[in-house]
This record gives C-alpha cells, sequence and structure tokens, in this order.
C-alpha cells in the first residue's frame, strides 16, 4: 500500500512539475487526517484505483472516478478561481465524500455539475461557499448523517430535475426536495426546465396564471431552443391537503408564494405543452436530516419525499410503524377536462409486500397506450413525489437520511407518476397480480404476496396489507379477517401453501360482463384457481379469465381464491355422490335421494352463474323429488346442498 501511495504522489508532483493535463490514480491513494492535498489539474481515479480521502482535498478542476473511493473524514473542496464550471463525472457512476464543499469564485461562476445517473453520496455536510450544484438528468445527492440539517449555504444552491404530466388537465401529487430559507414557494423554488440540458445553470423562474380557462402555458423557444418565455403555471390547482377526514373542503389552495414544509406535498397540473413530459427544475438548498409531521388517528395527509434521492418506502414505513402502514400515489388515467365528474384517475398503493396500480380504465380506453401503461410503485420513491397517507395510530411521521436511497427512474427502481411503463420484477417475492373488469372497460388490479420469513400471516397484519384508498361502485377486493366492513387491495404474508384459500368481494352495481383474470404471476408457477362457493366450482385463472354475469348486488362471500381445482378441495361424503340429477326432457328436473340424503337446499344456475331457482323446504323423507322447470333451452347448472357438503352437477334441457 506505501509504495503505491508513494508512486501516486510522485506521479502528483511530477505531473504538476512538467504541465501535464492529468493527474491519475491507478493503486492505493490515502489522504490522512489533518493533510491538505491541492490538484491543480483534472484528477482521474482509474478503474482499479482506490481513493481515501480523510484530511482535506482540494481541487481546482473536474474528478473522474472509474474506481472506489471510500471517505471517514475531513472535505473535499471543489475550489477554483480559475474555472468557472468543474465537474464529478466516471465509470463507476457514484463518488463519496465525508464533507463536500464548493467555493467556485472565476468569472461567470456556475459551480459543480454532476454528471447523469451519479450517485453523490456525502456522509455528513454539503457546504455552499461560492458556486451552484447541478445535478444533471438522473443524478442524485444522498446524505448519511443523521440528526438535523448539517449544510451551511453562503453563496449557491442546488439544482434538480424531475418530469410531470404535460397535459393542462392531469394533476401530479408533487413534493419539492429543495427549500429557501426553510420552506419551499413555487416563486423562488420552481423553474422551467424545457432547455435544461443546454442551460443547465440557467434555469428560468416559472411564470403563473390563475384565471379562465384555467390552463398552465408552455414554454415559448428560440430556433435554438433555447427558452425566451418560461412556462407558465396556472395556481388555480395548486393545493395541499393536511390532517384532512376525506371533506373536499379539507384541500386548502395555495398560489405561487404559499410556503410549504419539507416533506408536505401539494398538486399541480401541467403546462399543455406538446411534449411528452414537462421538464422542471428545483432550485434552492438540498433538504437533508430530520423532518417530521403531526397526525390522529383516522387522519390524512398529503406528504411526499423531501429528499434530492430516492426515498425508500420500506424503510419510511417501518420507521413510521405504528401510525401509517401503506403509501398512496395520485395516478391519472386520461383526464380530458376540468370538471371535476370527468376526472379519470385513482391511487397506486405500495406497502411492505409490494404494489398495485389504481383502478382506472383500460388503457385504450384512457389514452394512456398499450397495456401494462401503468407500473405499480416501487421500493423507491422519486425525487419530487407527493404521496398520501392514512394514519390509524396518533403521532409523528417522521422522515430522516437513513431513509433515502440512490435509486434511479430510468432503471425502473423507482417510477414517478407520470405515467411510465415496466415489466421490472422484484425479486425474492412472489406476487400474483389479479385484475377484475367491469363492463364499462375499469381496470382493478390486486396483488396478493408472499414474502419469505416475513412475519405476515394470514390474518391481518401492519405494513403489509393495504385498504382500498377509495373504491367504485363495480370493484374487487380482498376480504380479511372476514371484516366485511374492510376492502383490501393488497394482501402478504410469509410462506406460499397450496391449501390456502384467500376470500375476495365483489361490487356490481351495472349489468353486464365482469371479468376477473390474473394480470401477472412474479417468480410463481403454481396455477391459480378463482373458486365459486355457490356452485361449488373453480376455474383456473392461470389459463383464461373467467367472465360473471351477475344480478346488481354485493358479493362478500361467493368467491375466492385457491390453488387447487374443485375435484382436490372437495369433502363430499359418499352418500351425497349416489344422489343423481338430471333433466327429464318433459320441463322437470328430477332429483334421485336414494339413500334420502338430508338436503338442505336446492338451487339452480344458467352458466353465468345467476340463480334462477332456490328450494328449501319439503326435500327430505324423498327418494325422488321432481321440480317444474320451463327456461329456455340452454347448459343450468344444479347444485344440492347437505349439512356438510355441497354437489353441483350440469343439465341440458334441450
Amino acid at each position: 500500500m506505501k509504495k503505491n501511495y508513494t508512486k501516486i504522489c510522485f506521479l502528483a508532483l511530477f505531473c504538476f512539475s512538467f504541465g501535464y493535463s492529468q493527474i491519475s490514480n491507478e493503486g492505493v491513494f490515502e489522504i490522512s487526517a489533518s493533510t491538505d492535498v491541492y490538484f491543480e489539474n483534472e484528477y482521474t481515479n482509474k478503474t482499479t484505483g482506490t481513493h481515501n480521502n480523510d484530511g482535506n482535498l482540494y481541487l481546482n478542476n473536474n474528478f473522474v472516478n472509474n474506481g472506489t473511493t471510500t471517505s471517514t473524514s475531513g472535505t473535499t473542496y471543489f475550489k477554483s478561481a480559475s474555472n468557472p464550471l468543474l465537474s464529478i463525472s466516471g465509470l463507476s457512476n457514484e463518488i463519496n465524500f465525508y464533507n463536500l464543499e464548493v467555493d467556485v469564485t472565476a468569472t461567470n461562476t456556475k459551480g459543480l455539475s454532476v454528471n447523469d445517473g451519479f450517485a453523490l453520496n456525502v456522509e455528513n455536510a454539503v457546504n455552499f461557499t461560492s458556486g451552484d450544484i447541478r445535478l444533471v438528468g438522473e443524478a442524485q445527492l444522498i446524505q448519511a448523517h443523521s440528526g438535523v440539517d448539517a449544510n451551511t449555504i453562503t453563496s449557491g444552491k442546488l439544482l434538480i430535475d424531475q418530469q410531470g404530466y404535460s397535459s393542462a388537465y392531469k394533476f401530479n401529487y408533487w413534493s419539492s426536495p429543495i427549500n429557501n430559507g426553510g420552506t419551499f414557494s413555487l416563486l423562488g423554488g420552481k423553474f422551467d426546465g424545457t432547455d435544461s440540458s443546454i442551460n443547465s445553470f440557467n434555469p428560468q423562474q416559472a411564470s403563473f396564471n390563475s384565471g379562465s380557462p384555467y390552463n398552465g402555458l408552455p414554454s415559448v423557444v428560440d430556433g435554438s431552443d433555447n427558452v425566451i418565455t418560461p412556462l407558465t403555471i396556472n395556481t388555480y390547482w395548486l393545493y395541499q391537503y393536511m390532517q384532512g377526514t376525506g371533506a373536499y373542503s379539507d384541500w386548502v389552495s395555495l398560489d405561487e408564494n404559499s410556503t410549504l414544509n419539507p416533506g408536505q406535498g401539494y398538486t399541480m397540473k401541467g403546462t399543455n405543452t406538446l411534449l411528452s413530459e414537462q421538464n422542471y427544475v428545483y432550485y434552492g438548498a438540498p433538504n437533508n436530516g430530520d423532518y417530521s409531521f403531526a397526525i390522529n388517528s383516522g387522519e390524512q395527509s398529503l406528504l411526499g419525499n423531501p429528499y434530492p434521492s430516492a426515498l425508500d418506502s420500506e424503510k419510511f414505513i417501518n420507521d413510521n410503524i405504528l401510525i401509517l402502514d401503506a403509501l398512496y400515489f395520485w395516478v391519472d388515467g386520461g383526464s380530458t377536462s376540468h370538471a371535476l365528474t370527468d376526472y379519470l384517475g385513482g391511487y397506486a398503493i405500495r406497502n411492505l409486500t409490494g404494489g398495485t396500480t389504481p383502478s382506472i380504465a383500460s388503457p385504450l380506453i384512457s389514452g394512456l397506450g398499450s397495456s401494462g401503461s401503468v407500473t405499480p410503485p416501487k421500493q423507491y420513491v422519486p425525487v419530487g413525489q407527493g404521496f398520501f397517507v392514512e394514519a390509524y395510530g396518533t403521532g409523528s411521521i417522521v422522515f430522516n437520511n437513513s431513509q433515502r436511497a440512490f435509486k434511479s427512474e430510468i432503471v425502473e427502481e423507482s417510477v414517478f407518476y407520470s405515467t411510465t411503463d415496466s415489466n421490472q420484477q422484484e425479486s425474492v417475492k412472489q406476487y400474483i397480480r389479479l385484475g377484475y373488469e367491469d363492463p364499462e372497460g375499469f381496470h382493478r388490479q390486486l396483488l396478493l404476496g408472499f414474502l419469505p420469513n416475513s412475519p405476515a400471516d394470514i390474518n391481518y397484519n401492519f405494513g403489509y396489507d393495504a385498504l382500498l384508498n377509495r373504491h367504485r361502485e363495480d370493484d374487487m377486493f380482498f376480504i380479511i379477517d372476514n371484516d366485511l366492513t374492510k376492502k383490501y387491495a393488497i394482501q402478504g404474508l410469509d410462506d406460499y401453501q397450496n391449501t390456502l384459500e384467500f376470500p375476495i368481494g365483489i361490487l356490481i352495481s351495472e349489468n353486464g360482463t365482469h371479468n376477473i383474470m390474473i394480470d401477472a404471476l412474479e417468480n410463481f408457477s403454481d396455477n391459480v384457481y378463482l373458486k365459486d362457493n355457490v356452485l361449488n366450482t373453480t376455474h383456473n385463472l392461470t389459463e383464461s379469465s373467467y367472465s360473471v354475469n351477475l344480478p346488481i348486488g354485493e358479493y362478500l362471500d361467493r368467491f375466492s381464491i385457491v390453488f387447487m381445482p374443485q375435484a382436490t378441495l372437495s369433502n363430499n361424503d359418499n352418500d351425497i355422490e349416489n344422489v343423481k340429477i338430471y333433466y327429464d326432457g318433459n320441463e322437470h328436473i328430477i332429483i334421485s335421494n336414494a339413500n334420502r340424503v338430508e338436503l338442505k337446499s336446492i338451487k339452480v344456475f344458467n352458466v353465468l352463474g345467476q340463480e334462477i331457482l332456490a328450494l328449501n323446504k319439503n326435500l327430505n323423507n324423498k327418494t325422488n323429488i321432481s321440480i317444474p322447470f320451463s327456461e329456455s333451452d340452454g347448459v343450468y347448472i344444479v347444485q344440492i346442498e347437505t349439512i356438510n357438503s355441497k354437489h353441483t352437477q350440469k343439465i341440458l334441457n334441450y
């Protein structure tokens, strides 16, 4: 190690002495505590290099990191009076400092640019003495210290991008990753990012309007794509929601001067641009450290990721497990009007089991594109993403640096809700994504997850089972603990067993065909069956969807998900197997009960599952029961029920 260190130090001195343009480390370069090192020219830590700074490193130029960096103390200074713009880049896509300071005082100073997709990891403090830090594209700043914000701001700020819906009719739920003076307001904090690829350090402040027709306006650009008139945000659609109880009046309107604390969410609509998404730039001091929000049991709040990095939803939920157990993300389903009655959208849900999509119209109806256009929320909440929480306990919801992580939206480790597509699977966990579609084409997805070594079981479990945020008049949901008052979108438990059974409820408010299907199976290879507890049948959903046309009503004990076909599940006694059922060809159904098995009921259903006849009296002490039957020609299902079992049989009345 000492040999490499000596060689590197000598190489650095040699390069300075002879005016070479670059300094390189191919071995182990260590700067010990209380040691100052100055690099005038660009410094490259090569793929074989290990760079450890526990002292003070002063860089007058760029840092290219292709290798490994560590730091447990000390400060890295990007300090120059001659170069207006310094940069961090390299093949490793990450760099690690203990403290970081930017002090660039050259003419036309910009500051420090961090390359797209780079993780800027700072254990302790970021100090802005002079110059900005520009996180380009998917670059993120991650700080790890505990407690309150340790950063200092003399002159300089952070710039970071995020994209939202472009449509003037679609809501995004936002949360700012920066503050100015401790709070965030759109005026002074949110800027036009349309030309950020060519003017990364000089975004223009967004403009604002508030009147009819209540639409934002896109940027005006010149022939070189420079913004000459910045985008306009319509303030009519700016709202916050804190400690509400579900009333529409709990939404509080904002304007461009309203202040929000780090971690508070807000709503905003797009700018009516023709671009697929609108890019914005947040410009201010990076949020860092601990934040908390009081909430009472039964209340809801619109919060969001407060940091200029991804937020680990599982760590966040576990840190607040006595208060909340899921995050709810608004997804617009293709709204084309400002009228409240025309809003199309719903809430995607994320908890410790996984994520599921909202109930919105199928893609071709909603205008979202091809199937699969809406992605379930991933484990990591992106920069700027707002979300709802609902408290089942009273206390303070906490954010802290231990919940931060570097995860990119480009590789779909996190998803910002505008709309995207993803087929990425979460390893280890086994998922069954059940789908339900009503006659109008609205689609609900339920998530059944098996999580080896988790504490969850078949009963309700905090953090693993998630309620629907709201249900439609036609909908499907899990029923847990036989509690018919609650409707669950996610159910999670530990290990899979093929003897498990999961009750589901279905609400039907309109006539027509309702379909139940498998949306996706992830790390799961067994067949999945829909069990009809009335017909005593099972349908293999793995092979095909199940269509049903039932009368309007609530079906809370009829269907369940199982993993074996009915022949395997059946516990019918031998006597009932001797009961014969047939159509006599003369408008009668005959039940032949030679052993006089005690019958509780006889029911007849059509092939759509609709009950058309039911008998429960005068059924016993008879060896033959003749039931008048004059329905139209077709296939029908007869179900007989005894004290211990049920038996079904198809008949033809041609």
